[in-house]
């Protein structure tokens, strides 16, 4: 039963998908939605119309929000916005640098502007006395002194530029793909070892109640001195419950298993929330350290905040 409710969803997503993106698109996104992903990628292509060599390459690293840069030879400068909306739409979020490079070995030319050269040569000689010799090779690194001829990109270009693009951007995806399973490997391995430190704690905490209670008890029984029971009740009930840490432990379980649940749901971005669930998890384990003067206790929160730095290290790198 269970089988086939889900077969029902995944066929509705599906021609969701189709009607609403398309084929092509539903293929990315369908990949991509049961994938985790990390924000570390790499993707290169190229190829040739004529005797123009296009190389494209992108790479992605980890960052709070989207920060796409392209590089592009002027002739394809006014594709920016575009390629910037690409970039936005499949990878999401990271640091992104798309770089696109002309080769034209072949038909590239390059002429000298006699003018300005004139112009600089003329000028120069006016301020003072130079070495004609020399004169030359240093006005030639001056601006605008040599013209290089742009290609010129046809309007079919732009198709084939941005194909390669979008093969490139699979790449990555691809890339991002293979570093996210390595990853949550690691994750859930950390997270299983947090899990068994929660259950440590669960069991300390019930031994070291009851030794406090009986310490207290037996300390009392030594005292020499008449009290008033009925309130000696209720300041013992106070003080087992500052230092009790139960309820603390059941959130800590909460988040566990919030955590989990995260890292193997069907969402595509996940980094931002399992930083968020991180935090909170470390605000149960400081105060669990902070209440519970128990060693065993002590020792278990230690490990437990060295894992969880690791799962927070982890986690800045998830998309």
């Amino acid at each position: 039963m269970v089988m086939l409710q889900s077969a029902c969803k995944i066929t509705v997503v599906l021609k969701f998908h189709l009607e609403i993106f398309g084929l092509e698109n539903y293929k990315n996104s369908f990949i991509t939605l049961y994938m985790l992903q990390s924000m570390t990628g790499f993707g290169s292509a190229s190829f040739k119309i004529d005797e123009l060599e296009i190389e494209i390459e992108i790479k992605t690293l980890n960052s709070k929000y989207l920060d796409s840069k392209v590089l592009l030879p002027n002739a394809i400068s006014g594709y920016e916005l575009e390629l910037n909306k690409l970039l936005k739409d499949n990878l999401i979020r990271g640091k992104v640098d798309l770089r696109i490079k002309f080769s034209d070995i072949a038909n590239e030319s390059v002429k000298f502007n006699k003018e300005v050269i004139s112009k600089y040569i003329n000028e120069l000689k006016e301020v003072s006395e130079f070495d004609e010799s020399q004169l030359l090779k240093n006005v030639l690194s001056l601006p605008n002194s040599i013209k290089k001829e742009e290609n010129i990109i046809q309007d079919n270009f732009k198709r084939r530029i941005f194909e390669c693009v979008n093969k490139v951007i699979d790449q990555v995806t691809k890339f991002r793909e293979i570093e996210g399973s390595n990853t949550k490997k690691d994750l859930l391995d950390n997270l299983e070892k947090l899990d068994s430190f929660k259950v440590n704690l669960e069991s300390f905490s019930k031994d070291h109640r009851a030794q406090v209670e009986e310490d207290l008890k037996s300390k009392i029984d030594n005292l020499n001195v008449e009290l008033d029971y009925g309130r000696l009740e209720q300041e013992l009930f106070y003080y087992l419950e500052k230092i009790d840490i139960n309820e603390e432990i059941v959130r800590l379980n909460s988040h566990l298993k919030f955590l989990s649940d995260v890292l193997n749901n069907n969402e595509v971005e996940k980094g931002k929330k399992l930083g968020f669930i991180c935090q909170e998890i470390g605000r149960e384990i400081n105060t669990i350290g902070s209440k519970a003067n128990n060693s065993s206790i002590q020792s278990n929160v230690v490990e437990m905040k060295t894992l969880l730095e690791k799962l927070k290290e982890q986690s800045l790198n998830i998309l």
